[in-house]
Parts: C-alpha cells; structure tokens; sequence
C-alpha cells in the first residue's frame, strides 16, 4: 500500500485550517492533494488530537507486532503437525506454462473466473 506524502501531524494542521475557516479547495490546492484525499483524512482523522493519534500509531504498531507473532506460532504449529505427514509432491510445468493440474473453466469457480466473477454471474 502506497504510504501518504504528508506526515500525520500535517494532516492534523491542514484540518485544523479547515476548521478556522479557510476553504477546503484552498488547503487542497496549497497542499496539492485531491478534494477526495482530503474528506478521506477529515473522516480518518478528524476528530483526533494529536495525542490520541499518537496513541492510535502505537496500537498499530503493536497489533503488527502480535500479528507477527501469532504468524510465528501458527507456521511452527503447522510444522510441527506437517513434519508427521510426507512432503506433498511437487508440480511439474505444463505445456501453457502454469504448474498444477490442468482444470477446466466449468471446474473453475469464485475468484478463480476473475475479478468481477461475483458480479457476472453464471454462464
């Protein structure tokens, strides 16, 4: 994910403006930023001050943390219950340059059809 240009205390600042008065296509057009970009911070942001985002940040860097470790764990598990069975076989290349057994499209289901699959529906 691509990360912001504007650092989370600009953000604040430029809201902040917002709220003094200072119209929102001015402070988009200064910060160069989307009218789109800036709603989007004012409903992430906009009713936290700057300790509370402070707070916010750590809690996302402690729920990546714990979300590393439960990860560890559960791969540790996985090889713990994987190293009794014996190693799946490994897939040749087919001639179409895909690996795995060939399936054909009625086979084929959910996301597999693409993208948009839910929205198109059945053939």
């Amino acid at each position: 994910m691509r990360h912001s240009q504007h650092t989370d205390s600009e953000i604040l600042h430029l809201l902040y403006e917002a709220d003094a008065g200072i119209s929102v296509a001015e402070i988009c057009r200064t910060a160069h930023i989307s009218l789109r970009t800036f709603y989007r911070w004012r409903r992430r942001y906009g009713s936290l001050t700057p300790p509370a985002l402070l707070l916010m940040k750590e809690l996302q860097a402690e729920n990546r943390r714990l979300r590393a470790l439960v990860d560890k764990l559960s791969e540790r598990s996985h090889e713990a219950v994987g190293s009794a069975s014996p190693p799946a076989p490994r897939l040749a290349p087919r001639p179409d340059h895909g690996f795995g057994p060939r399936v054909s499209p009625e086979q084929m289901r959910g996301a597999s059809l693409g993208r948009f699959a839910s929205v198109r529906g059945t053939r």
